[in-house]
């Protein structure tokens, strides 16, 4: 009777009572990285979280015991699966394989734990990889034994030391048990007592910034004052989408329910994401305890100032270089030609009333009506004209904090005053931007929803605080009318709208070709016919949800895809470089033209690739 090699002799009964084979190892641990490069004890840079725009070969550590060890030589069938999981516990998790890397390892008896590493991508970054959940899985003789889950995250690529994630609210310190985190008070401390701290706890705050959904994963590294690395701890959140400007709280912790694991010494916490050292926080451990506020240092050793509302100053640059370089960003956008000559005229007419000694605010109204369809231009138009406000010298900080009914209004009666009024003051300086604004006002009146106790406190701010932040309310056109009119103070304070046209075919055509080049590739002549009598399809049917800018890149994102899954089928040495940097008809023939019979229409993507 034939018999594995890889099983020990010895029979071991299972939950039926029956003696089956007893494997030779045990699962100790999955792990994911990035880099190739070596760290201290033959580690490697571990992580779950990554930004695409860094992401090359993603490379999976797979270790276990060997049973055998010091006895005998035994050979695995190791393989290791990459797959791309969409879907939930509630709708279905669906795994979709990248890679099947299978390998024969001979276990020697002198190896207590193997190691077993293998990667998987594309040498060119962000060129593989795109925003998702992902899952390695390691099989050994066919049998499943362990498991390592990670994401990637796209929301642009950085410039050298910017975070587009989120911005830090605030690090504070605290001492406490092992639960302490969970108590519904704390006592902050700038210096803890040798004799009495269990684990020092920090309380870490910080405010999305974006609108996309993704995976903040934080590394705190506990050192003392000789660098010598103390401890860690790592905390994975998940941001949801459409939460920009909300704070999210992360309570790291590092010692013991017992005292006496911290000695009389100077420590710090180093709060490390996406592998980039983003703050400093040192803290002194003692005779006696200090209550107060930490000193946080940024990675530039510069201090981090707490008690700022929103984004701050626009770097070191001067006004005109602000205003220059943001108008130049909003002439470069394809497309919007009414709002350009609206702001470069507006810019014309503010210039001439400083150089003039008129009152700017007397001639000028920061307060702006936006209207249009999805995914045309208005938040990023609103992000340029809050800039443009800094260089004109209109506004001090010149940041946008995004908004939408949800962050403005609560359930109960006087709530949403508060909530409201926290909003505005995060955009003292700056421009409040409320997106579908017409939500806050319903269909019989704002008087008769919370909404109505938002819009009071907004236009009383507005009032009271004329030309100190401003307004922009953004939606529909049907829509933002009915808003408008649905109360005269909103008609009296809101003097200029700024339309949002739908993009015309030829426009669609030219943001596709833009976020092609942005991932590395461009269309052959018969994908971009095909893309440009595509376009002219979803604008000829199209109705007032049409999605724009947004049905582009939905559509450039999909194609990418294809190319991708193509080039996964091929065999290596198939994927000449023109393949690599090129999107051909197959991969945007799944774009059909079809005759559009129903009143209803609607733009989507047909996936049966049978």
């Amino acid at each position: 009777m034939p018999t594995n090699p890889n099983e020990s002799k010895d029979l071991k009964p299972d939950s039926t009572g029956t003696r089956q084979p007893a494997v030779n190892y045990k699962f100790r641990d999955m792990k994911v990285y990035s880099s190739d490069e070596w760290m201290a004890d033959g580690t490697k840079k571990y992580r779950q979280v990554y930004d695409r725009s860094e992401t090359t070969h993603m490379r999976v550590e797979l270790s276990f015991f060997n049973k055998l060890f010091d006895e005998d030589e035994w050979e695995a069938a190791i393989t290791l699966k990459c797959f791309f999981v969409t879907g939930s516990q509630q709708t279905a998790i669906q795994k979709r394989e990248l890679c099947n890397l299978a390998q024969k390892r001979k276990i020697l008896k002198d190896e207590n734990i193997v190691y077993v590493r293998d990667a998987w991508g594309n040498a060119t970054a962000g060129a593989y990889w795109l925003k998702g959940n992902y899952i390695w899985e390691a099989y050994i003789d066919e049998v499943r034994m362990g498991e390592a889950r990670f994401y990637v995250e796209d929301v642009g690529v950085a410039k050298n030391g910017e975070n587009l994630f989120f911005d830090i609210a605030h690090i504070k310190l605290f001492e406490g048990d092992s639960q302490a985190a969970s108590l519904p008070q704390r006592k902050y401390m700038s210096k803890f007592s040798q004799k009495d701290t269990r684990y020092v706890w920090g309380e870490f705050v910080f405010k999305n910034k974006t609108a996309s959904d993704y995976y903040a994963e934080v590394f705190f590294n506990f050192c003392d004052d000789a660098g010598q690395f103390k401890g860690r701890s790592t905390r994975l959140v998940y941001v949801q989408p459409n939460t920009v400007g909300q704070p999210y709280t992360i309570y790291p912790a590092w010692g013991s329910d017992t005292p006496g694991t911290w000695v009389d010494d100077l420590y710090t916490m180093e709060v490390v994401f996406m592998d980039t050292l983003i703050a400093t926080v040192p803290f002194r451990v003692g005779e006696a305890p200090e209550e107060g506020n930490v000193n946080v240092i940024t990675d530039a050793s510069k201090a981090l100032n707490l008690n700022a509302n929103g984004g701050g100053s626009l770097d070191n640059k001067s006004m005109d270089e602000i205003l220059s370089e943001s108008l130049a960003e909003l002439n470069s956008l394809t497309g919007l030609q009414s709002v350009k000559t609206e702001v470069n005229e507006m810019v014309k007419l503010v210039r001439f009333y400083q150089e003039s000694g008129k009152d700017v605010l007397n001639k000028f109204s920061l307060h702006t009506v936006f209207t249009g369809n999805p995914g045309t231009g208005k938040t990023t138009v609103a992000r340029i004209l809050s800039r443009i406000y800094r260089g004109l010298g209109i506004l001090e900080k010149g940041h946008l904090v995004e908004v939408d009914r949800q962050a403005l209004v609560a359930g109960y009666v006087g709530q949403t005053a508060i909530k409201t009024a926290e909003k505005i003051n995060e955009a003292m300086g700056g421009i409040l931007f409320i997106d579908e604004a017409y939500s806050l006002a319903n269909e019989n009146g704002a008087q008769y929803d919370f909404g109505a106790e938002s819009i009071q406190v907004i236009l009383k701010r507005m009032e009271d605080q004329r030309g100190k932040f401003g307004v922009i309310v953004a939606g529909y056109t049907g829509n933002m009318q009915g808003f408008i009119n649905s109360n005269p103070g909103l008609r009296s304070r809101f003097d200029k709208y700024f339309p949002f046209e739908d993009y015309s075919p030829e426009e669609m055509f030219t943001i596709a070709l833009a976020i092609f080049s942005k991932e590395g590739v461009k269309p052959d002549d018969a994908a971009a016919e095909h893309l440009k009598n595509y376009f002219a399809f979803l604008h000829q049917n199209r109705d007032k949800h049409f999605g724009n800018a947004r049905t582009v890149r939905q559509v450039v994102g999909e194609s990418v895809r294809n190319q991708h899954l193509h080039l996964a089928s091929m065999k290596k040495e198939e994927r000449t470089k023109e393949r690599m940097e090129t999107i051909i008809f197959d991969d945007v023939k799944e774009f059909e033209i079809r005759e559009v019979k129903s009143e209803s229409r609607s733009v989507g993507f047909r996936f049966d690739k049978n």
